[in-house]
């Protein structure tokens, strides 16, 4: 099973979470996280879903 990969020129810069419809700025995290454990996150460039661990972003605030 291959993943699938980010199409935008600067890689997975921007994703987000839907967590009970609100979109939340996520980002990369090195291990899994409570919020990647239960929830996706997506590029918000490209759409494509990101199969790695991530954290809400230290700002916390809804994408734009």
């Amino acid at each position: 099973m291959s993943t699938p990969a980010c199409l935008c020129p600067i890689r997975w810069r921007h994703l987000y979470a839907m967590i009970d419809g609100i979109r939340y700025e996520v980002g990369p995290s090195p291990v899994d996280t409570a919020t990647s454990l239960l929830f996706r996150a997506w590029c918000a460039g490209c759409g494509t879903e990101y199969t790695h661990p991530f954290r809400l972003s230290a700002t916390r605030h809804r994408a734009a």
